[in-house]
Order: C-alpha cells, then sequence, then structure tokens
C-alpha cells in the first residue's frame, strides 16, 4: 500500500505541475506589448515626453493579447498585441475589429479609412473633434493596434502613426 500511496502523491504531483506549467505557457502566449514600442520612439512620434511603457498587462490568463499604458501629459497612449494561434484566426479578428470600426462610424463621430502597405491589412479611425485615433494592422498570426485618447491625439501626423505601426509589426 505504501508504495501505490507514492505512486498516487507522484502522479498528482506531476499532474499539478504539468497544470501550472500549461497556464505559463497561456501566459507566455501573450506579448510583452511593452517591448514593441519604447518611450523614446512614442516620443520622437508625437513631440512630446512620454512616460509609462514599462508594465504589459494580461487581463486574463487564457487570452493572447496584451496591452501597454503610455501618458504624454494628459494623452493616454495605449499599445495592444494580440499574438494568435494562426494568420487566418488574425485575419478573422481584425476583420471582426475593421467592422466593429465602421459600425461606430455610423453611431458617433468617427471615421475609419482602409490604410495601404501596412503588413497584411490596416486600418485607422478617428474621432471628427480629434480626440482620439486609433490604428490596427494585422501581420500573419499578430494584430497590433495602437491608440492616442486625449487633447492633441488628432494633430500627431499620421506619417508617423504608420511609420510606428511598420515598426511594430516588425518587432
Amino acid at each position: 500500500m505504501p508504495m501505490i500511496y507514492r505512486s498516487r502523491r507522484f502522479a498528482l504531483a506531476v499532474l499539478l505541475l504539468l497544470q501550472a506549467s500549461g497556464v505559463l505557457v497561456a501566459q507566455a502566449a501573450a506579448p510583452n506589448s511593452c517591448s514593441f514600442i519604447t518611450p523614446a520612439a512614442w516620443s520622437a512620434a508625437i513631440s512630446r515626453p512620454v512616460t509609462g511603457g514599462t508594465t504589459s498587462v494580461v487581463n486574463d490568463p487564457a487570452s493572447t493579447a496584451s496591452s501597454c499604458l503610455y501618458h504624454a501629459g494628459a494623452m493616454m497612449i495605449t499599445l495592444q498585441v494580440d499574438q494568435r494561434a494562426t494568420a487566418a484566426d488574425a485575419k478573422k479578428e481584425y476583420a471582426d475589429q475593421m467592422d466593429n470600426s465602421h459600425s461606430r462610424d455610423q453611431q458617433q463621430s468617427q471615421h475609419t479609412t482602409v490604410e495601404s502597405g501596412i503588413g497584411d491589412g490596416a486600418f485607422s479611425s478617428a474621432f471628427t473633434d480629434g480626440s482620439e485615433v486609433e490604428f490596427t494592422a494585422v501581420l500573419g498570426a499578430r494584430i497590433v493596434t495602437l491608440g492616442l485618447i486625449g487633447a492633441g491625439a488628432g494633430a500627431v501626423p499620421h506619417d508617423r502613426l504608420r511609420a510606428l505601426m511598420q515598426s511594430a509589426l516588425s518587432h
């Protein structure tokens, strides 16, 4: 009996270890979004000092996405990186996000624009009052979304946001 008891304990310990490592794998699936664009790169793009960008947040251990928050005075800057299992899954999620953005065009004072020459597909959206700008792109199994919220968001040159997106996609 003692041998069977030890074997069960060992089997239980191995099972718990495997389950724990599964959680770590699930957490590792979400990339470190803060490593994609540095505060210095944001500062250069928006011509203001940017702070933050040090902690990549994953809201759910099973999530494939993480987000990073930066600040430029009163402006908030977000970067979300979603690493899907397949390119097909990423393209489906990207298409859903673009459809949602087009829906918001009709409900809010927002305009969505398809962006050519970036990844496998990209679009940007902006509130007409300039208070919010968002840029989303897909490349392979990865979806990247950057957003600027607050006074001056709409004043950031579009070509600089395109360059940041290209840089993030090539990470």
